[in-house]
């Protein structure tokens, strides 16, 4: 029981320094890009995220091919299913670009947010906290906390639409918990993104956040 329960503990621990890593990643690059979307205009910085993704297809390439060591210093920032195929930062580097070049400005922020903010608290609660799964390794309390954060999260970008915010917020999570082959990381903020224009389109509104 000693051996399991030290096991557990330090496979939460590993979580959650992974998902740390992808929450404070996470947020850097998202208001890194809206910085240089403020002050450079958006005819630059679009075709800057896309290099972005060259430079993560390029680093994914040789992690995934070469294996140089430097890069294996941090394997524990990535799960084992990732060590022989394309890690989660690819997916969200994508997702960033599809959601910033199609989609209004603050639905694509407030999306790219609910990914970032609401998995890493349901990856956190659910790890630690967890126990009567869902499905697979999503759990109640995660799925629950992951809603309650991007429902914060929301609130916070765009609090005077809660119209707009409300929907991809529940979208995020259920999408979120539904996931698991693919990788929630391109499912969910595309999803969510969606539902907010489509909620922005049928009701007519325009978004003028201060």
């Amino acid at each position: 029981m000693g051996i399991r329960t030290k096991h557990k503990k330090i496979k939460v621990l590993k979580e959650l320094l992974r998902k740390s890593w992808h929450f404070f990643a996470g947020v850097a690059f998202v208001v890194a890009y809206s910085m240089a979307r403020l002050y450079l205009g958006v005819e630059i910085v679009l075709p800057g995220l896309v290099l972005a993704l060259l430079v993560v297809l390029f680093f994914e390439h040789v992690r995934l091919e070469y294996r140089p060591k430097v890069i294996q210093l941090v394997d524990v920032l990535f799960r084992k299913k990732e060590f022989n195929k394309p890690s989660s930062m690819l997916s969200f580097v994508i997702s960033a670009v599809v959601v910033f070049a199609v989609f209004d400005y603050w639905i694509a922020f407030a999306a790219m947010m609910m990914m970032v903010v609401g998995d890493s608290f349901s990856a956190a609660v659910g790890s630690m906290f967890g126990n009567k799964k869902i499905r697979r390794n999503k759990t109640y309390v995660g799925s629950i906390a992951g809603l309650v954060a991007n429902l914060f999260t929301g609130a916070v970008i765009m609090w005077e639409y809660p119209i707009v915010f409300v929907p991809m917020a529940i979208t995020a999570a259920v999408v979120e918990t539904l996931t698991n082959k693919l990788d929630d990381n391109l499912t969910v903020p595309i999803s969510a993104a969606f539902v907010g224009f489509l909620v922005v389109t049928f009701f007519n509104i325009s978004l003028t956040i201060q």
